[in-house]
């Protein structure tokens, strides 16, 4: 089942610490899954083809590998380089977003290329931004 991300109250009515709740109720990776993901032939064959059109190099995968990190009473509304509010705000919209449209069409026929197309790149998406919509795939 494709996971659905709370929108009520809204994200930006949340305090840094109730937004930092909903990013770990949303996020279904673990850091080493999301490391290991990194380090795999298909996020490799991800980037590949999607050439950092929407998402530049591993950055989505790393914010939220970051956010994951940083304890809640660490979390700040505050442009220092990297805002954990803003940067949660993003992951959450696009999760929002990419899971609607799976929820509405499925995983789609778009599969990464060669002997990785047990993949599609909206799954692939996903899995870069902290949400593995479909858990039967093993990359580590």
């Amino acid at each position: 089942m494709v996971p659905r991300i709370p929108d009520e109250p809204p994200d930006k009515e949340l305090s840094p610490g109730q937004l930092h709740d909903r990013f770990s109720d949303v996020v279904n990776l673990s850091v080493a899954q999301m490391k290991s993901f990194i380090q795999s032939d298909y996020n490799r064959a991800y980037l590949e083809r999607n050439s950092d059109m929407s998402q530049p190099g591993n950055k989505p995968i790393e914010d939220v590998i970051r956010l994951a990190n940083t304890p809640r009473d660490e979390w700040r509304d505050v442009d220092d380089g990297f805002n954990e509010v803003e940067q949660a705000r993003e992951m959450l919209n696009f999760n929002r977003r990419n899971l609607g449209a799976i929820r509405a069409n499925g995983l789609g026929k778009n599969t990464l290329p060669g002997d990785l197309d047990d993949m599609t790149m909206i799954e692939a998406a996903s899995i870069r931004w902290g949400v593995d919509p479909d858990s039967d795939i093993e990359w580590d």
